[in-house]
């Protein structure tokens, strides 16, 4: 049988990401042999062989080997792979050929090819001419059928019926003598008469017979009808998966060019391995400037470009049109005003070939047109010729599409020459793009106004303007190339210098040389002397008016930012010198600035009359308030732990714009982790973390890596939780410039105390009180009562213990009210007053459960059976939240492999193995691998509930 059978020493493709989609594949060839048998009830027929035992399902028919040969069926047994072009199906049905190959399965390969795609048969040739062995077992009428079919015999070509039956017997007899499978891929390209057969042996095969695996493009299975064969979908990459792929193919990458392969790849395998194979090396390695639009490669160009090239002029021009308009409700109203100003005639059947060939999906119900793939979009992008984008913007600027700032955009891109009324007017539209949060859009306004500047002082400044508009989206790497060009020299240009040393370079120092200047020369300019350092403006001072609020559009607003750098960098290098110069230029930022500073400086300080400035500054704020007013509030907002009081009024205030600030989303992550919303907490971390990263923010990367350590917090390792705790603030002393310290504050009095080191406890204690952190808000009050109980005598420690959890609106800060029901409990049990003791053991076990610290849970359970109760573990625990995989990775991990072992083990990528550890650490309590070995035997041997 000339069947391919593989080599010696072939080994699986390498496939990143896809152990989902390898399982799957591997299940199926496990059905065909038999061995797959874990969940297989009703995938197989009942015979009635001597095999057919009790509690067996099967149907062995025995070959001309005389093996018996287990029967799938449902949907025929067949599978079909569907995914965008270059997703990686290829690459799956190499896998499953060597995995069928390697169960004793031979393989038959078929593919769809477009220059055989109007020859009769072309496919049909690659599946009998490896079964030629076979061909002369079968009946002379099937004989002469196939020969007449495939142009080997004189004489008319049978009809597709009888060439379908042949066909059929030839396969199931090559089948009983070897089982085999077909892999059949490109089903797009099949041949109509071929496609026929193929759909025919789909149906039949069901009762005998080789297993089709089939492989085509989302929405193009072509002329075969492969309606009731079971799909297994493919997906674009996650994030994670397309990093370690381009890491595998491209190492080395320059971190810039490796984010802007991501950013345009959008998770497809073919785009993240051959975008880079068309750069230069000076361009890899970040020494040149990347081209606008990255160029495809050969197999990039055949799977998405050459699609385009087959269209018409006119289907070309309306989709490059839809490219440039934007995939958005309605947008197919838009593009028929737009193709009427070509002048030729239009109707929307010209689309019907983009739509039947898979590269856009039109739903009329809302007027929209897509691209069902971002790399499409591209390819129609590319291949057009500038002439063609210029006047596609033209007319869709004349249709006035998308309302008046994208009008101005249009036209703005639909000249080649300097233009001083069009850059006037889009930097005008940009003003407004930033006032609605639409940062990231206003840099690129911005840049496209420079461009068509005529003189080079406007060229200059519009360029700052841009650098300051990427900094607010902390797009790192476009701010640094807009500042390319020189030394800025306008107060935006400083300020986004200052953002790229404080966010990208971590130059705190760098942010005071550049900026500090910028306020002083204000402050002179103003002729109004600093006020002192020793006398800040008083609380009533920074509640608005109305006269304020227009002083403060008019010309401090533009101070706030660079006051905001400066304030982050005091924060993080914690220097007296710097926050007497902050508190000298108070007079000359607006009262939200003088707000946030207030709140950060140190909270505890009148603090009734910070938050009453709050309050009122917030009652006046209008959708038009400047960005950074609005950053000024939710920074103090957050210091003051009231965010979540403001977040859902400021929302509807400012609308979508909101979300996109980052100062929103590092607030709403700290928000969710005070509250005890730990998986709130945990995703938002990890989310905003790998935005961060991707935008070279390496600052707010780190913010949101605090979170996500604490989050993940708990694991009952004291010493180690006292020098993360002492890391933040050292025992005894509170950072008057550190609002966040107050958040160890917890972790290192009850370390201090666990580990025998009582007198840093009572440093730290009498630090809090002296600072009054107990006035900030009820949060603060919790941790200063429970940390005056733990070190509390006997006589003092129950009342301070009740007193603390019976504030009003305490249960609202649900980790730390968990914290104060396991201390008081733990207490109470030692004291030997074990009925006092379990109401609130079982209260803290209960929340620990609702906020997924498995560890925590654990803890407060094991006291809660030193009190004589039998308790069974939470379901959250090993085998609820975690799964199975889960499960195993993790007894290999505390076993001392690493992911590399783990992944050879187990046959995934480390990355897969370091993503499920990232998942498990929360869900067991624990933060390292360490602690994973006492986290699983902890919840091996819970305790069943009694009968």
């Amino acid at each position: 049988m000339s069947v391919s059978q593989g080599q010696n020493g072939v080994e699986t493709p390498v496939l990143v990401g896809r152990d989902a989609e390898k399982r799957g594949l591997e299940r199926w060839v496990g059905r065909l042999t038999g061995e797959d048998r874990a969940g297989t009830t009703g995938d197989y027929r009942t015979g009635t062989t001597d095999d057919n035992r009790a509690g067996t399902t099967g149907d062995y028919r025995t070959g001309a080997t005389g093996d018996p040969v287990r029967e799938p069926f449902g949907g025929g047994g067949h599978l079909l792979v569907v995914g965008d072009p270059g997703a990686g199906k290829s690459a799956l049905v190499a896998h499953a050929a060597v995995r069928a190959r390697a169960a004793g399965l031979a393989v038959v390969r078929l593919v769809g090819l477009r220059s055989e795609h109007d020859l009769a048969f072309s496919v049909l040739h690659q599946l009998v001419d490896p079964l030629a062995g076979y061909v002369e077992r079968l009946s002379p009428h099937h004989v002469e059928v196939l020969e007449r079919a495939l142009s080997r015999r004189a004489g008319e070509r049978p009809d597709r019926l009888s060439v379908s039956d042949a066909v059929l017997d030839l396969v199931r007899r090559a089948a009983r003598e070897r089982p085999f499978v077909v892999l059949a891929e490109d089903l797009h390209w099949v041949d109509v008469s071929s496609a026929e057969v193929l759909t025919f042996l789909l149906r039949r095969l069901g009762a005998g017979g080789p297993r089709f695996l089939l492989a085509a493009r989302t929405g193009r299975t072509g002329p075969v009808d492969t309606r009731d064969v079971e799909r297994m979908n493919v997906p674009t990459l996650e994030p994670g998966a397309a990093r370690e792929l381009l890491d595998l193919h491209h190492p080395g990458l320059h971190e810039p060019v490796l984010r802007r392969v991501l950013a345009e790849a959008q998770g497809n395998a073919l785009a993240l391995v051959e975008f880079p194979r068309q750069l230069t090396t000076y361009q890899r390695e970040g020494l040149r400037e990347l081209p606008v639009r990255l160029p495809f490669g050969s197999g990039l160009d055949e799977a998405f470009a050459d699609p385009v090239r087959q269209l018409d002029t006119t289907a070309r021009t309306a989709l490059l049109t839809a490219a440039l308009a934007g995939e958005q409700a309605g947008n197919l109203v838009g593009l028929r005003v737009a193709m009427a100003g070509t002048g030729e005639p239009w109707e929307e059947e010209y689309l019907t070939r983009a739509v039947d060939s898979g590269l856009i999906a039109l739903d009329p119900t809302a007027e929209l047109l897509t691209f069902r793939h971002p790399l499409f979009r591209a390819a129609v992008l590319s291949t057009s010729p500038p002439g063609w984008h210029r006047a596609a913007h033209a007319n869709l600027g004349r249709a006035g599409v998308g309302g008046a700032d994208r009008r101005v955009w249009h036209l703005a891109h639909a000249v080649d020459h300097p233009d001083e009324s069009l850059a006037g007017g889009l930097a005008a539209a940009a003003q407004r793009m930033l006032a609605r949060g639409e940062a990231a859009q206003a840099a690129a306004a911005f840049r496209r106004a420079a461009e068509l500047s005529g003189e080079e002082s406007a060229r200059g400044r519009r360029l700052e303007h841009s650098a300051l508009a990427a900094s607010r989206a902390r797009l790192m790497a476009t701010t640094q190339q807009a500042l390319d060009r020189g030394v800025p020299s306008t107060p935006e240009g400083r300020t986004a210098a200052g953002y790229v040393m404080l966010h990208r370079d971590g130059d705190a120092d760098g942010v005071f040389r550049t900026l500090a200047p910028l306020l002083s020369d204000r402050v002179r300019g103003s002729r109004e002397p600093e006020a002192m350092p020793s006398d800040p403006a008083p609380p009533d001072a920074i509640v608005p008016d109305r006269t304020s609020r227009e002083k403060t559009l008019q010309g401090q607003a533009p101070l706030d930012e660079p006051f905001y750098l400066l304030l982050d960098a005091a924060v993080w290098t914690d220097r007296p010198g710097l926050w007497a110069r902050l508190s000298g230029w108070l007079g000359h930022v607006s009262p939200a600035a003088s707000i946030c500073f207030e709140a950060m400086h140190n909270p505890a300080t009148a603090t009734r009359d910070i938050r009453l400035a709050l309050e009122r500054h917030s009652a006046v704020l209008r959708p038009d308030s400047p960005a950074p007013e609005i950053e000024g509030l939710v920074r103090a907002s957050i210091a003051l732990d009231c965010f979540a009081g403001h977040d859902g009024a400021w929302r509807t205030l400012f609308g979508g714009g909101f979300d996109n600030s980052p100062a929103v989303g590092l607030a709403r992550c700290y928000d969710a982790y005070q509250r005890g919303d730990w998986q709130a907490a945990w995703t938002s971390a990890r989310s905003g973390r790998l935005r961060a990263e991707e935008r070279l923010d390496f600052h707010n990367a780190a913010l949101f890596d605090c979170v996500a350590a604490r989050a993940a917090a708990g694991r009952g390792d004291f010493e180690e939780a006292y020098v993360q705790a002492v890391a933040c603030t050292a025992p005894g002393r509170l950072p008057v410039a550190a609002p966040y310290a107050q958040r160890a504050f917890l972790d290192l009095v009850e370390a201090a105390v666990r580990t025998g080191r009582t007198r840093e406890a009572r440093r730290h204690l009498e630090a809090g009180r002296a600072a009054g952190i107990d006035g900030i808000s009820v949060r603060h009050r919790l941790i200063l009562g429970f940390c005056s109980a733990l070190l509390a005598d006997d006589a003092s420690a129950d009342r301070l213990f009740r007193e603390s959890l019976e504030l009003p609106g305490a249960a609202q800060w649900a980790w730390e009210h968990a914290r104060g029901q396991l201390w008081y409990g733990e207490w109470l049990r030692r004291r030997r007053a074990n009925t006092a003791a379990r109401p609130h053991l079982t209260a803290a076990a209960a929340a620990y459960d609702r906020l997924g610290a498995v560890q925590w849970a654990g803890r407060a359970r094991r006291e809660l059976r030193l009190t004589g109760v039998a308790v069974s573990a939470s379901g959250r625990g090993k085998t609820g939240a975690v799964t199975p995989q889960e499960l195993r990775i993790a007894e290999l991990a505390a076993g001392g492999l690493s992911n590399k072992e783990i992944a050879s083990r187990l046959n995934i990528s480390s990355h897969t193995a370091a993503a499920h550890l990232y998942r498990v650490f929360p869900k067991l309590g624990v933060t390292s691998r360490a602690a994973l070995r006492d986290a699983l035997r902890e919840a091996e041997h819970a305790v069943s509930p009694a009968p």
